[in-house]
């Protein structure tokens, strides 16, 4: 090459369309779709972070729903958008689980995306009512040992992070707990406070309010450490579980090839508003943990979280539908 065309040759590059998306993101509106119905936890856990997301991108996040199919329409709409950042998908860890749930996807849910970022972690909490003769997780294993079949716990759904939870603590005790799915968090709540269920295992958020009211009590947390909103309340790893942890997590991710400076732009935007004193304060009052995790993070921790809830769903027999 000769050496006159080499300014040429740089003046293209800084003017590539990578180069000017990522120096000009974001010049409009960024479209973030929740693919679950409004109101729903994914859709009130990233309007705590997007009004500051906002304002540090300069631009508005425009939260559309797009419900239907546990989430997998509207995965599919973002990964068939095209990759420039404009479009995001924000989903729960189910996203990561979508292989293990159906037989069939019209797209894959970890090759068509690029991790952007975690909103945050939401550690679970296992409750029963509190007229239930379970008095605590250790009185729940040992009933379900010595009564195999006995003891139930309900979830929002099959393949959903509170039945896996539950799965997990299966195998992890050697136990039979079982299983009574729901269509949505709302019913099976009702029914454990009925007394027709045994157990729940849901998010801080949604069980806090009946704690405080006396309607159920708290047994274990899911996390790895207590909680300060539940400082009373053990661990599962307390209680006789080494080692458990697990939360619940929502992710933001866009459709693959998107250029790696827009992921990262978009990242920083995250991790700059969940450091902020009262997105922090917002957070905690639903027992929310920030996250810290670049976009090179996220993508290993989405890889690491695929491997572990299939390999749960295949150890318990999860079927595909």
């Amino acid at each position: 090459m000769k050496l006159h065309h080499l300014p040429l040759l740089a003046a293209m590059l800084v003017c590539s369309p990578a180069a000017m998306a990522a120096g000009d993101f974001p010049t409009q509106a960024v479209r973030i779709v929740v693919p679950h119905q409004p109101g729903s936890t994914t859709e009130t856990f990233g309007r705590m972070l997007t009004p500051e997301m906002s304002a540090l991108l300069g631009q508005p996040l425009v939260i559309e729903s797009r419900a239907g199919a546990a989430g997998t329409i509207g995965a599919r709409d973002v990964a068939l958008s095209k990759p420039d950042g404009y479009t995001g998908l924000m989903n729960a860890s189910i996203q990561v689980m979508y292989a293990g749930i159906f037989k069939t996807l019209h797209f894959d849910p970890m090759k068509d995306f690029t991790p952007v970022g975690v909103f945050g972690f939401a550690p679970m909490v296992a409750v029963v009512r509190t007229q239930s003769p379970i008095k605590s997780f250790r009185d729940m294993i040992e009933t379900a040992r010595a009564k195999p079949g006995s003891v139930t716990f309900a979830s929002g759904g099959l393949g959903s992070l509170p039945h896996l939870v539950g799965e997990l603590v299966n195998l992890s005790s050697d136990v039979q707990i079982t299983h009574i799915p729901y269509n949505g968090t709302g019913q099976a709540l009702t029914d454990v406070l009925g007394g027709h269920i045994d157990v729940l295992y849901a998010s801080v958020a949604t069980a806090l309010p009946q704690i405080k009211a006396g309607k159920l009590r708290a047994l274990a947390i899911t996390s790895a450490s207590r909680i300060d909103l539940l400082p009373d309340v053990p661990t599962i790893a307390e209680s006789g579980i080494a080692g458990f942890d697990v939360t619940s997590w929502y992710g933001y991710w866009v459709p693959k090839a998107t250029p790696r400076p827009v992921v990262d732009r978009l990242n920083q935007s995250m991790r700059d508003a969940s450091a902020m004193p009262v997105v922090v304060k917002r957070l905690a009052s639903d027992g929310i943990i920030p996250s810290k995790m670049d976009a090179g993070e996220f993508a290993a921790f989405a890889e690491s979280e695929n491997k572990k809830w299939l390999d749960v769903m295949k150890r318990a027999n999860v079927q595909p539908n």
